[in-house]
């Protein structure tokens, strides 16, 4: 009996084995994951665990607010944690974030784990000059909340200065007095947001105002305008008040530049028209975004693409600082793009210029269910990579 002893051992112990499996494979078996749901548990569970660990809302609101615009803050720490350092090989995923929607549909989507960059749409101007201080039909609470939460993810925001509806008011800026007023206000909202930078969306073109010659008659103001928001109003005004700095001044130590990128036409370059772009614009600004999908015809995306970008902006506005723009379902203009242009735009954005931009979030997250930044954000391989911290253990 005795030496039957050890075989009983191995039995029971492989009885127990068999067991233990056959547990495994039954709680297994018949779980119905989707594709996208087994991504979304496999993939993104092994995100940063800061930016998973629950907190309350006001706990980390006030948090937040011992960060610098360049910092994240790490709950497992209980501490504002660097942001990655930019570098010249950082592509851009920028999208466009109406405020006339709820933002927290922006934070709340999966597929934001792809953006870089959100440009806040927008803050227009006024026939003075005067740039508004809230964004357009939304709290500024609200916007602040979002932002703040974007923060966590490294995520960097940019006010959109313009928009079509105020186009005409960008000429006003011929004047001192509107300049004057158009720079003070500009920054004074990048400093009331946080904001990391501007983009500015001027639509003026060749209308009757610029007398149908933008690059000779509004090409000056605009490179004004852009050198005065990067180093600000320099000289005393009527009654000896000073305007401050620029945002070169307005950048405290130790954090990253403030950005400032500039939206452009598709067909700016056409001839025998164009070129209807200044070139003092280029050394101003840290990118420029291509609104490809204001082309007049489908057939001219592939022209402009594989011809026109590279052979006729591509010698004024270097490959690395031009952005690629797609659009999504109720932001394309007629005639609709082609079935790829948002694939086309993300991959060819991240392999031969700066990167890819989206007109717009909005309309992609509350009507596509995000399918134009699900794709474009694969295509490209975007995102904000997480720096890893060591845990104490």
């Amino acid at each position: 009996m005795e030496q039957n002893r050890p075989c009983l051992r191995i039995v029971l112990m492989v009885a127990l084995w068999a067991y233990v499996v056959g547990l495994i494979v039954t709680n297994t078996q018949n779980v119905d994951l989707t594709h996208e749901q087994y991504i979304i548990e496999n993939v993104l569970a092994e995100d940063c665990p800061a930016v998973g660990t629950a907190i309350p809302w006001v706990q980390l609101e006030r948090k937040l607010e011992t960060c610098r615009r360049h910092e994240f803050y790490d709950p497992l720490a209980d501490a504002c944690r660097l942001c990655p350092a930019p570098t010249p090989t950082d592509r851009v995923f920028a999208v466009y974030w109406e405020s006339q929607a709820n933002c927290a549909r922006l934070v709340n989507e999966t597929s934001t784990r792809y953006v870089t960059h959100v440009y806040w749409a927008f803050a227009t101007v006024g026939p003075d000059g005067q740039v508004a201080q809230s964004l357009q039909y939304w709290d500024d609470g609200a916007v602040l909340n979002c932002m703040a939460e974007l923060r966590m993810r490294c995520i960097k925001q940019v006010v959109s200065i313009g928009g079509a509806d105020c186009r005409a008011n960008f000429f006003a800026l011929k004047s001192a007095a509107a300049m004057d007023n158009f720079i003070s206000s500009a920054l004074a909202v990048v400093k009331k947001f946080g904001f990391d930078g501007i983009d500015i969306d001027d639509e003026t073109g060749n209308m009757a105002q610029a007398n149908f010659d933008w690059k000779k008659n509004q090409g000056p103001v605009v490179a004004q305008y852009l050198t005065k928001l990067r180093q600000g109003l320099r000289r005393l005004l009527v009654g000896g008040c000073y305007h401050g700095p620029g945002m070169d001044q307005m950048q405290a130590p130790g954090e990253p530049r403030y950005l400032l990128s500039w939206d452009e036409f598709p067909s700016s370059f056409d001839r025998p028209l164009g070129p209807c772009f200044d070139p003092e614009i280029t050394p101003l600004v840290d990118w420029v975004n291509i609104m490809l999908y204001n082309l007049p015809s489908p057939e001219d995306y592939a022209e402009t693409m594989n011809h026109r970008i590279p052979n006729w902006w591509v010698p004024v506005i270097p490959a690395a600082k031009l952005v690629i723009g797609a659009c999504s379902g109720l932001g394309c203009v007629e005639p609709i793009p082609p079935a790829q242009q948002a694939y086309a735009a993300a991959y060819n954005g991240s392999v031969l210029y700066r990167g890819c931009m989206l007109w717009s979030a909005t309309f992609d997250i509350l009507y596509e269910k995000a399918s134009a930044m699900n794709i474009m954000g694969a295509a490209g391989n975007y995102g904000v990579k997480l720096p890893f911290y060591a845990l104490d253990l």
